[in-house]
């Protein structure tokens, strides 16, 4: 290595309240122990794709093209993520550092299956849409990749949900050692999966923390045995934070009540002029170009309505263009369908359109995101090494801004980027 390694531990739903419990566990307080640091806000919608391609690119979701986690696929059951490099519309710090001839390693991280690099072992998943496990891997991986892949790939744990964690880190620990990348990126997912699970806050949030702390030990221990521990710099953050879920608010079953989508006899949507693809606590209509004016008219009259009826909980519908211009998000779509906090603006077929907590039939994630990025507890940027001010503390920044700070720590530039580089936690010099 002769320049210091970059090392960018997503933790997944991290948010700046967890920290004080995070520096009493053993491998957090190494990292924790007086770092530089942020308050970061999320772009929206507050979901892993769109923020974590942020991070990357310093653009957000309007420029990236990575407006949610799914892409559209109206009337698929699990639709595809945004799993491929390739959907990224702008160059990224891995771009500018592997045109400088540094060594890239991404582990896990979102939106890079068949990215261009050294060692690439993306998140994704719908295999059976791709070909199967081994030809979808084989593809999305580079090839000293997939090689890790096969080494690592009986740490995956599939049931009762998918959880790449311990897979992840071992993978992460094999590239240090064997690698030696000049940047590496990890993401890991356990916290935010026991968020969803069991909601926001609770004992099991302590659980999850403790069960990252193993994960960053199986890392830095590699990366004390390559012996650059001192010249490594290593960068904390997160991308949402997540709020308890009170309501689920279908607008697929009001649009099919109000004629706006057909369903066929079995269930299946079959046409529509307007469909909600769900961004968690938000929404994203979509509307058929090939709508008449009339149709028009009455979609614009519902969506009047569902703000001003207090039982959708629906706190403002934003035009794409206004979307664009107070939160930098935008894309195909029409509408956005901002909620009340812990509202799912939910895209199914086949329930009622409000149900509620309390109702017997309600169902799914205790915790979600999606929502407004001012609302609840906010993602965090920590980091120490070489680059890095101890101590120094930014206040309050958009996520945006960490790519260009990233960037300089590494001596590039992103001059693509939006956002701006928090120079104030930085020690001067290349």
């Amino acid at each position: 290595m002769n320049a210091p390694t970059l090392i960018l531990i997503s933790v997944d739903a991290m948010e700046d309240v967890d920290e004080e419990y995070a520096r009493t566990l053993p491998f957090f307080r190494r990292i924790l122990d007086n770092p530089a640091r942020a308050q970061i806000q999320a772009v929206y919608p507050t979901l892993t794709y769109p923020n974590h391609t942020a991070q990357i690119t310093g653009c957000p979701p309007a420029v990236t093209g990575i407006f949610n986690n799914v892409r559209m696929q109206p009337g698929v059951g699990h639709p595809d993520w945004f799993w491929w490099y390739r959907f990224i519309q702008v160059p990224t710090l891995l771009d500018q550092a592997s045109a400088a001839g540094m060594k890239v390693a991404t582990v896990q991280w979102p939106v890079t299956a068949g990215a261009p690099f050294d060692v690439v072992v993306p998140e994704i998943g719908n295999e059976g849409r791709t070909g199967g496990v081994e030809k979808t891997m084989r593809a999305a991986c580079s090839p000293r990749g997939y090689e890790l892949f096969e080494r690592h790939r009986h740490r995956i744990v599939e049931q009762p949900k998918r959880n790449h964690g311990a897979f992840a880190a071992s993978v992460a620990a094999d590239v240090l050692r064997e690698d030696c990348p000049d940047l590496l990126l990890i993401h890991l997912v356990e916290l935010d999966a026991s968020r969803h699970r069991y909601g926001p806050r609770g004992p099991h949030i302590r659980e999850a923390l403790r069960v990252i702390d193993s994960r960053l030990g199986t890392v830095l221990g590699a990366l004390e045995e390559t012996g650059e521990v001192a010249r490594s710099n290593i960068v904390i953050v997160s991308d949402h934070g997540q709020l308890d879920v009170v309501q689920h608010t279908n607008l697929n079953s009001l649009l099919a009540q109000r004629g706006f989508l057909e369903l066929d006899a079995a269930g299946h949507l079959a046409s529509w002029d307007a469909y909600l693809h769900s961004s968690g606590l938000s929404g994203q209509l979509f509307v058929s170009e090939t709508i008449p004016a009339l149709r028009r008219r009455k979609l614009e009259d519902l969506l009047v309505e569902i703000v001003e009826d207090p039982k959708y909980r629906i706190r403002k519908v934003w035009t794409a263009r206004e979307a664009r211009d107070a939160f930098g998000l935008d894309g195909p779509f029409s509408y956005v369908i901002e909620s009340d906090p812990g509202v799912i603006v939910g895209g199914a077929l086949d329930r009622r359109v409000v149900v509620r907590r309390t109702d017997s039939d309600f169902s799914g994630n205790l915790g979600n995101h999606g929502h407004h990025p001012g609302a609840g507890a906010q993602p965090v940027f920590l980091a120490t090494g070489p680059a890095f001010i101890p101590g120094a503390d930014a206040g309050r920044h958009q996520m945006t801004d960490e790519a260009p700070t990233l960037a300089q720590a590494m001596g590039l530039q992103l001059p693509e980027a939006r956002g701006t580089s928090m120079s104030a936690l930085l020690r001067p010099g290349p």
